[in-house]
């Protein structure tokens, strides 16, 4: 089935609108009569019948509900973003394919980028929503300092990723059905200082492996990570 994305479902907003419509429609040819699946992106999972078709709109009728059960771990990745914006983007539908549930971007010292838009990347994350099947969106927040996340961050478990010599290998070091946040830093890593004030909130240290990975790679390491740990 074709599962398309309509967070006021619940609100009686039975209705596909602008790109949704677009692709329903014009692209995959759907017509009255026809039946399609709805995401709410909060687990909700819905077969529906178009009902009646506009230039601009949609309309359709809930035939079955089904609720999704959501997983017993979260997992949370902070990632400094990369000056190609397209490398950027390509980690942001994986990691959301995988099942991410929250992606932050940080910005720290050695960052190349220290500007970015989210708007992009919030279709992507509602592509892979749609890909996956998950049910669940992952949330995506806006670029902040990583002084002032590391500060005001919340989680059973807290990771910076580092490269040096000795650190804890991330999979040994994970909880399973815990909620988890792990920092990626950028191409140059992150600067000493900002590794200390990020221990002194609580966050530990930790390696990725003995490969010196690229920024996007280092953050879906970390996401496979979690879900192998939790045997998701």
């Amino acid at each position: 089935m074709q599962y398309f994305y309509q967070p006021e479902i619940e609100n009686d907003i039975h209705q596909l609108e602008d790109e949704e419509f677009q692709h329903c429609v014009k692209v995959l040819r759907n017509g009255i009569g026809d039946r399609i699946g709805i995401f709410d992106g909060r687990g909700g999972k819905y077969e529906v019948e178009i009902t009646n078709i506009t230039k601009r709109s949609c309309d359709f009728r809930v035939i079955q509900v089904e609720q999704i059960t959501k997983k017993p771990f979260y997992n949370h990745i902070a990632i400094a973003p990369t000056k190609n914006s397209d490398r950027i983007e390509w980690f942001v539908e994986k990691a959301c394919e995988l099942g991410v549930d929250e992606i932050s971007f940080i910005l720290t010292k050695n960052c190349e980028r220290t500007k970015m838009k989210t708007d992009r990347l919030i279709k992507k994350a509602v592509s892979a929503l749609k890909q996956s099947k998950s049910g669940f969106l992952t949330k995506i927040n806006e670029l902040e300092k990583v002084e002032l996340f590391v500060k005001s961050a919340d989680a059973d478990q807290k990771f910076i990723g580092y490269v040096a010599d000795g650190l804890p290998y991330l999979p040994k070091e994970i909880k399973s059905a815990s909620n988890s946040l792990i920092l990626i830093g950028p191409e140059g890593d992150f600067a000493p200082e900002e590794v200390t004030l990020a221990e002194t909130y609580g966050f530990q240290k930790i390696s990725l492996g003995k490969s010196t990975l690229r920024t996007e790679t280092a953050g879906l390491i970390a996401a496979h990570a979690v879900n192998v740990v939790n045997e998701w």
